[in-house]
């Protein structure tokens, strides 16, 4: 049986029109496959996969859905607001860009990871399965800023302080799942 969720970075970078230093968010293609279903590819759109990356850490361990999202959409086409939730004693960030990008449905279940994407039918894969998928997916991205030149961190107090919730986040999460 062919692979039931397929993944992966086509392409990283950040934006053309900024510095590499100021550029917080990593863009870049991605192929998503669900079952037969492919909901994103290299003819398609660049996405903010710095924040997918960090939503797909939450997937791991909650569900996402249309009544309870980890973020806007798990491809989201921006992610250029970060902030410190104040409403979160876990340190979650608050990651916001506009309403653009592709999104999915996640679900655990004793039985595994139901995954349904916005047209076609939905897949359950194993959680092992799920969890190798998506940790890839992070190690890609994570990879590509740890070989990056530093990055500036923003002026403006709050938004400096999104950044650092964001990374403080995403290795929580990370280290969560035994990683």
């Amino acid at each position: 049986m062919k692979n039931q969720f397929d993944l992966r970075l086509l392409n990283i970078g950040w934006l053309e029109n900024m510095e590499e230093e100021q550029d917080l968010c990593a863009h870049g293609q991605v192929l998503a496959r669900i079952g037969n279903t492919v909901v994103s590819d290299a003819s398609g759109s660049s996405w903010t996969v710095s924040a997918t990356a960090l939503f797909l850490l939450r997937t791991l361990t909650l569900n996402h859905t249309p009544a309870a999202p980890v973020g806007d959409q798990l491809l989201p086409c921006c992610g250029f607001a970060m902030w410190p939730n104040p409403d979160d004693i876990s340190g979650d960030v608050l990651v916001f860009g506009c309403p653009n990008g592709v999104d999915w449905s996640v679900e655990n279940t004793a039985g595994g990871v139901i995954l349904t994407p916005p047209e076609g039918a939905q897949v359950v894969i194993t959680s092992q399965e799920y969890q190798h998928t998506v940790l890839q997916f992070v190690d890609e991205v994570h990879a590509f800023y740890q070989t990056s030149k530093p990055k500036e961190l923003p002026t403006d107090p709050e938004d400096a302080a999104g950044y650092a919730a964001f990374w403080r986040e995403w290795h929580r999460r990370y280290q969560q799942v035994g990683a």
